[in-house]
């Protein structure tokens, strides 16, 4: 039978030590106009689909030249 292991009661000390004392967030929220606050949640949609409506803008200008030159 092997021995129990003894626990430890020395505290943890050095760089890696846990803090002793909680963290403290301090959040400020930013104060937007609505449309300000529409952007903030909805740019990375808007501008996804900004660059589909583009492209296929492109696209079709391409083609429609296309066939200008062809025919």
């Amino acid at each position: 039978m092997s021995r129990k292991q003894k626990k430890r009661n020395k505290p943890y000390t050095g760089a890696d030590a846990a803090p002793t004392k909680p963290n403290v967030h301090r959040y400020v929220a930013v104060q937007r106009s609505p449309l300000g606050e529409w952007w903030h949640t909805h740019k990375q949609t808007v501008k996804i689909v900004a660059i589909i409506v583009g492209a296929i803008f492109v696209v079709s200008f391409l083609v429609v030249e296309l066939f200008r030159l062809v025919f």
